[in-house]
């Protein structure tokens, strides 16, 4: 009776994972287009004033993002402490988020002003992003197969590098302006375009800025590098198998 039990539990989790990964992968996927190209369709639509469409538009995905993130981490971690204080430092982080990058009502006007909540806010939205993928992966390479939900979280670990890495150069961009080559208007003007940066990365292609600091230009060989590990160990993952099962 215990082990049939058990073996519901964990195709409920199994099923909650797969549900979950799913989700994040379809939202990173509208919040990466979105950065990548909702501006631009909207100016072409001749929609005047777009980017207040836009910023719209990606404050409500961003908080459903952080949310499912959450949820995600939960399946992970019975950990009460960590659980409680990541759902208040993302509620916080996203209610200041809103009062921040507004585009209806500006409470801050001018970037000095913004500056030190912006960097908050990465700063909060990046270390979300590191322990969902320090678990996730804990949790893909644990067990000797790849299931349905693992495959899901290893796309989802791979959209949410581009994503992360583009909090971190947002993060140097706002401590440091004019570090990505050219003038960026902090808030989601720049996250967006930092955004961009970090998919021309992933993606093998050229660097959307030509001109970035060195320390920017380093950060991307050193994502390009993690993601390309993490295919390369994701392939031999699938293709053998812990060598205790061989025994």
């Amino acid at each position: 009776m215990k082990f049939i039990k058990n073996t519901l539990v964990g195709e409920a989790l199994s099923k909650e994972k797969r549900k979950d990964f799913r989700n994040v992968v379809i939202l990173q996927f509208l919040i990466i287009s979105a950065a990548l190209m909702l501006d631009d369709i909207l100016t072409l639509m001749g929609i005047q004033e777009s980017y207040v469409f836009r910023d719209i538009f990606f404050l409500l995905l961003g908080g459903l993002y952080v949310l499912i993130l959450w949820d995600m981490l939960r399946n992970f971690t019975q950990n009460k402490a960590l659980i409680i204080s990541m759902f208040i430092l993302i509620m916080g982080t996203y209610i200041l988020a809103l009062v921040t990058v507004n585009p209806i009502w500006k409470i801050f006007i001018t970037d000095e002003e913004k500056r030190p909540y912006l960097f908050f806010i990465h700063f909060i939205l990046f270390s979300v992003e590191a322990t969902v993928i320090f678990f996730a992966i804990k949790d893909i390479f644990s067990g000797n197969k790849m299931s349905q939900e693992k495959l899901w979280g290893s796309a989802c670990i791979y959209l949410m590098i581009a994503i992360s890495f583009g909090s971190v150069y947002d993060l140097i961009s706002i401590a440091h302006p004019g570090s990505m080559g050219i003038p960026l208007k902090l808030g989601l003007d720049s996250y967006t375009a930092c955004i961009a940066y970090s998919m021309t990365i992933l993606g093998g292609q050229e660097p959307a800025f030509s001109n970035p600091i060195p320390l920017v230009t380093n950060l991307g060989i050193f994502e390009s590098v993690w993601a390309n590990l993490f295919i390369v160990l994701l392939v031999g993952r699938l293709l053998g198998q812990p060598d205790a099962d061989k025994n």
